[in-house]
């Protein structure tokens, strides 16, 4: 008997499979990071000179996800392409592995089109995807004729075209774009690849260093790769994760601002104590739901892409509410932890039952617990002493290891200091033990990190600003850098130094 697989599978695979119309950009970044993976294993190019572009025009109404990976042989384009569901990767290897990702894009455009060379080959291949005919022959009740494999071959059309030999790239198109979605909508577009691909954190969210460093620090290679967006290949832009080191929250005591005072960190482990995930949550004052929904939410990510959204994690929480309190990601390690087609949430087998206690036990309970302390800390005038001094050494603490902007800015944190302590003074001597303690021990670390600054030669433009600058140019960098300081508050001024460091190294080109 023969079986045929019927037509419609095919739209259960578009539409069905994915319902957000901003899937298909995660689906064709994933396919485009598993392509320059596989061109750094075989030593075809170097991490650095990775590369992946989106370009968003409105006005024509079209997208283009452009990558320099390994590209497809020309022998093996057609079927890799127009094989549905029929994928050689391998799920312990790639982060796409079932053959469906790239018809994402086939609801939600006139024309969809694979362009790619693989390097050594004097010619590129084009296959187009007329969307438009294929949901015509997919209407109910009409082109009855049609099974899967008639239908794809209907709505395509294969191209081979010379190119240069020592070009390897692949490039989806969609054109025609539907303009109700917002697929065409850069900012959201933006917003939206921020959160999902595996790009690095700002260098402003100083707190990503030491996210890295613990990863490295326990043999986890969390791999990140380099996405620009723009309107067109002119006016292309880095996007990074939106982490921030202080952001707004909402309560029923109004809106107020909150800071990262620190990382907690924890391990998930199966139940012959091997790593399931690694993870880290941001310490505040957790004041109330944040308001940004880029970054709310401890967010779960495999291959550093993101797994689910913001409210993936809420039911393992011992008030589901508190997810929207936390700021945090949860790094998957073990294979055995395999996400299901649609990427929002995993198959279910015995290891993510065992990941689902892993978050109960940790983030579900240690943010509820610590939510709980902070509003009762709130409630305490000598404990929101204590952390706001607490807080205030935190930050200068990280400003001797980051470095200093100037002198202006050194004199700065040390009249600082001398104010925090005197914060300290209204804690009275018959205070609650606890306290008493507390504030000795911090008066001990205001007195040895005022002589840390006193002592301290680390200003970031010697170490940050490029070589190849005179002693001359430096000095005028310098003198820029103490004007700022004298005149901006330290946020607005690490803001803009960020932004010169970047343009520094680009040489003006960016």
């Amino acid at each position: 008997m023969k079986i045929e697989i019927g037509k419609f599978t095919l739209e259960s695979l578009t539409t069905g499979m994915y319902s957000e119309p901003e899937s298909c950009y995660r689906e064709y970044i994933q396919n485009a990071v598993d392509s320059l993976d596989t061109a750094l294993c075989l030593g075809m190019m170097q991490a650095e000179d990775f590369r992946i572009e989106v370009i968003v025009d409105s006005e024509r109404q079209e997208i283009s996800i452009k990558d320099n990976g390994i590209g497809i042989k020309k022998d093996l384009v057609r079927k890799t392409l127009l094989d549905i569901g029929n994928s050689t990767k391998l799920h312990t290897r790639n982060r796409g592995f079932r053959g469906i990702g790239r018809l994402g894009g086939l609801s939600y455009c006139k024309k969809l089109s694979f362009c790619t060379t693989a390097a050594g080959e004097s010619e590129k291949t084009l296959i187009t995807f007329d969307c438009e005919k294929l949901k015509a022959l997919l209407v109910p009740g009409q082109s009855t004729e049609h099974n899967l494999q008639s239908v794809i071959e209907a709505v395509t059309d294969v191209r081979v075209m010379q190119e240069q030999a020592s070009t390897h790239y692949f490039i989806v198109k969609m054109e025609g774009v539907d303009d109700i979605s917002a697929l065409l909508d850069l900012e959201t577009v933006k917003d939206y690849i921020s959160q999902v691909a595996p790009i690095p954190f700002r260098d402003r969210f100083y707190w990503g260093r030491e996210v890295k460093a613990k990863l490295v620090e326990n043999g986890i290679t969390v791999s990140e790769y380099p996405v620009f967006i723009g309107e067109s290949f002119e006016s292309l832009s880095q996007v990074y994760k939106p982490y921030k080191n202080s952001f707004e929250t909402n309560s029923r005591a109004g809106v107020s601002k909150d800071e990262v005072l620190g990382l907690s960190f924890f391990r998930i482990n199966d139940s012959t104590q091997q790593l399931i995930a690694y993870g880290w949550y941001a310490d505040t004052d957790f004041s109330g739901t944040l308001v940004d929904d880029r970054i709310s939410g401890v967010r779960v990510r495999q291959g550093n892409i993101l797994i689910g959204n913001q409210r993936t994690l809420a039911p393992y929480y011992k008030e589901s509410r508190f997810n929207g309190w936390a700021v945090g990601e949860v790094y998957v390690v073990s294979p055995k932890l395999i996400p299901n087609a649609r990427r929002d949430d995993f198959e279910k087998n015995t290891t993510f039952s065992e990941f689902t206690i892993g978050l109960r036990n940790t983030v579900g309970t240690e943010i509820a617990d610590k939510i709980r302390t902070a509003s009762k800390v709130r409630n305490n005038p000598m404990q929101k002493t204590i952390r706001k001094v607490q807080r205030d050494v935190a930050k200068v603490e990280e400003l001797l290891t980051t470095g200093f902007h100037s002198s202006a800015e050194k004199e700065q944190v040390a009249a600082e200091l001398a104010a925090t302590r005197r914060d300290l003074y209204v804690i009275p001597k018959n205070a609650p033990t606890e306290v008493v303690e507390q504030k000795t021990a911090l008066m001990e670390r205001l007195t040895s990190l005022s002589a840390e600054v006193d002592e301290s030669a680390n200003f970031r433009v010697k170490k940050d600003i490029p070589s190849n600058f005179s002693k001359s140019e430096k000095k005028v960098v310098q003198a820029m850098m103490e004007v700022l300081s004298r005149n901006f508050e330290r946020t607005t001024v690490d803001s803009l130094y960020s932004e010169f460091l970047e343009e520094l190294k680009s040489g003006g080109k960016k």
